[in-house]
């Protein structure tokens, strides 16, 4: 089913549509009756620490039966989710920080509020979300928001009468610009009224939604009958906005009620509006719920939100993205409340839930289905959606939500391993804790991620894994484990395939024994990384793993002080990753990084403008002018434009903002250090402001290289940069019979 309803002419709709007035009537004339019974008297909130959240949102995700502990319970769970929210705003993430207020509130069934849901925190994750909605002109939603968070602060402060005064403000600007025509007056309200309802799914709130979408409706219905008396089409905004009442209306109608998971609800909505005509295969399948109430029938409904994709080609008249995401959570979590054990249900509620910025409990969700009986595709599956939970932790520089995920992930990954199993689930256990491992290292914890890491090689040996946990290895200061994993990386299954890796391999061996003053030994492992290199860039057909066998030998041929040679390859990459925006940038910041480490401008520049021409992210460019920068006040040449350039993309990231700032003289060491909250963002800070101070002769400059060479988060360019800036240096020479491209 690709929509939930289907669009065609305006004519021939309305002409569909004709039927007597009568169906036009209003629904909703008294309070709905909801889906959920009120729970009436004090309650005395669950603490919901973060430990115990994803398994406490999993217990009111499961169980929706109405009683005082499970209202108390989820009055902790929104408490918990809103902290989270909070926190994620203070990040610079106010898109998923706002998806996470969301995913608060769609929790609350209609009849479930409470004031003691928004405490502290709740009410500053309100803040954000309201500034975040209004910017996208969103008044059903801010309005709604900013309405909580008045009755959060309490009569007579300062913050609530200021709310006032802009929900005030708020109602005389709709009742300014509401001077269109009738049918976009109406539309507007009804976005306004439905979008409040979503939110904050009282009583009132739903009462006026279902008004508005039924005056919405019935002044379609009346054009219908004109076109039918007068043959009189109605042109432009008004006829989309017709057209949007007439192929829309019915399912945002039944919406307002499916949110909360109120079949029955819709379907009286639906039977008191003629739009249910235009939406037959919908109808049916509320029907379906309201009259049987199984798992069965919700899932029908939940798959007709999931299947329904928002047309961009019909944005004005299709169905909002919104209400579809509104849809798909209500109906979803209904169809996973009848049978827990149904691995579909559960993996449509876990795409609500990494959406609305909650994946902690997707695990549990789906762990439910899995028993002794499972098979491989349904824990390959499983898998896949843990991998996605733990990422979006990750995707929110939210380390504690990977973590929680990744805890709640134990079940599901004891069913990976099972012995029956073994090699028949993908993505597999020990790929989850590489990422998770991965994640830690990001984090700069490298003692939580040594664990994970030799666990996944243990179980799957593979040349990158145990590079990797060499690279944790050295960070840690053990050179002899570091060199064995490095060995035990060069006799990996996939040794003779993996050559990008191999080279790979043999490069940070070098490293490590150059590091370590074992020059011959040094030299060795020079030879193997060029060896394998140059095996690696004759492969075919993977324009980004060639582009990465190139780089690799631009920085081989370095260690040979073969300069010339590393320049063209570092060209062959960036020729090669032209094509794909993502390789282009890891190539581009490669070869200006290397060509800061030389100390070669035009090479720096040269690459940083083909980043430029080719459109890499702005992060990419900021990173890039940043290198070229440094370099050019070492030398003390005169910019050429290329830094300002690439630098004037900087503003649009909460980070790199700030990066570009320090750069242009407007913040201080001080301040960059103060404005950086993770740990890389810590290192990078210290990388830099050790960069100003190294090119301004400061003789300090040099030990705060080392100790950034020496930081746990491995994997940023940075600490690759100052290590190879300190590092001592040794000749090699290049072994006889080679011959370079």
């Amino acid at each position: 089913m690709r929509a939930l309803v289907r669009c065609g002419s305006l004519a021939a709709t309305l002409a569909a549509l004709a039927f007597p007035s009568a169906t036009t009537g209003c629904v909703g004339a008294t309070p709905p009756g909801g889906a959920v019974a009120r729970v009436e008297g004090q309650i005395n909130a669950a603490d919901v620490p973060d430990a115990d959240f994803a398994p406490s949102l999993h217990r009111v995700l499961r169980d929706g039966k109405p009683s005082p502990e499970r209202l108390a319970l989820l009055v902790g769970v929104v408490r918990r989710q809103l902290a989270h929210a909070a926190a994620r705003f203070a990040s610079g993430h106010g898109g998923r920080a706002t998806d996470s207020v969301l995913g608060a509130l769609y929790l609350i069934r209609a009849g479930e509020g409470r004031g003691e849901m928004i405490d502290a925190a709740g009410e500053k994750a309100l803040a954000g979300a309201i500034e975040r909605v209004s910017l996208r002109g969103d008044e059903g939603r801010a309005e709604a928001l900013m309405r909580m968070r008045a009755g959060a602060l309490g009569p007579g402060t300062p913050a609530r009468t200021e709310i006032e005064q802009h929900l005030a403000a708020l109602e005389t600007w709709k009742q300014e610009t509401r001077t269109r025509g009738p049918m976009r007056r109406l539309g507007a309200d009804e976005r306004a009224q439905v979008a409040r309802a979503l939110v904050e799914p009282s009583d009132p709130a739903i009462v006026s939604a279902v008004a508005a979408v039924n005056a919405w409706i019935g002044k379609a219905i009346e054009a219908s009958l004109a076109l039918q008396r007068t043959g009189q089409r109605v042109e432009g905004l008004e006829a989309d906005e017709i057209q949007r009442a007439l192929t829309s209306g019915g399912a945002t109608l039944a919406t307002l009620f499916l949110r909360s998971g109120d079949a029955r609800g819709a379907l009286d909505a639906l039977d008191h509006t003629g739009a249910k005509r235009q939406m037959p295969a919908l109808y049916t399948r509320v029907h379906d719920a309201a009259q049987h109430d199984g798992a069965r029938e919700w899932q029908a409904l939940a798959a007709a939100y999931a299947q329904r994709e928002p047309d961009e080609d019909e944005a004005s008249t299709d169905v909002d993205p919104q209400l579809l995401a509104a849809g798909l959570w209500g109906t979803s979590l209904e169809a996973y409340r009848r049978d827990p054990h149904n691995l579909e249900a559960g993996l449509l509620i876990s795409r609500s839930l990494l959406r609305f910025g909650m994946p902690e409990a997707a695990p549990l969700v789906v762990g439910d289905a899995l028993d002794a009986g499972a098979t491989p595709a349904t824990v390959s599956a499983s898998m896949e959606l843990v991998l996605a939970s733990i990422g979006a932790g990750a995707e929110m520089d939210d380390l504690e939500a990977a973590r929680r995920t990744f805890d709640a992930s134990r079940a599901v990954l004891a069913q990976a391993e099972r012995p029956d199993l073994k090699g028949r689930v993908e993505p597999s256990a020990a790929r989850a804790r590489f990422v998770m491992a991965g994640i830690e290292v990001r984090a700069g914890n490298l003692a939580g991620a040594r664990p994970l890491l030799a666990r996944a090689v243990g179980d799957e040996p593979t040349v990158g894994g145990f590079t990797t946990l060499a690279m944790v290895e050295r960070q840690a200061g053990d050179l002899p484990a570091a060199l064995a994993d490095v060995e035990r990386a060069l006799r990996a299954p996939d040794a003779r395939s993996a050559l990008v890796d191999v080279a790979d391999a043999h490069l940070l061996a070098f490293e490590l024994l150059r590091d370590g003053g074992h020059a011959d030994k040094a030299r060795g492992a020079l030879d193997g990384a060029l060896a394998a290199a140059l095996a690696a860039r004759q492969l075919r057909g993977n324009a980004a793993l060639r582009a990465r066998a190139e780089r690799l030998l631009g920085r081989v041929l370095e260690g040979y002080g073969d300069t010339r040679g590393a320049t063209r390859a570092f060209e062959r990459a960036l020729g090669l990753a032209a094509s794909d925006r993502p390789t282009l940038g890891a190539a581009m910041l490669d070869a200006v990084g290397r060509a800061l480490v030389r100390r070669d401008l035009p090479a720096a520049r040269a690459s940083l403008k083909r980043g430029i021409e080719g459109e890499v992210s702005d992060e990419d460019l900021v990173y890039g002018g940043l290198w070229l920068s440094l370099l050019e006040r070492e030398l003390k040449a005169t910019p050429d434009g290329t830094v300002e350039r690439a630098l004037r993309s900087g503003a649009r990231g909460a980070w790199t903002s700030k990066l570009t700032a320090w750069a242009g003289g407007k913040l201080t060491d001080a301040d960059l250090s103060t404005a950086a909250h993770s740990a890389s963002q810590r290192v990078e800070a210290a990388f830099y402001t050790a960069m100003a101070r190294r090119v301004a002769g400061d003789p300090s400059a040099d030990q705060r290289l080392k100790a950034v060479a020496g930081a746990p988060v491995i994997d940023l360019l940075e600490v690759q940069l100052a290590r190879d800036l300190l590092a001592p240096r040794m000749r090699a020479d290049l072994p006889g019979g080679v011959t370079l491209p």
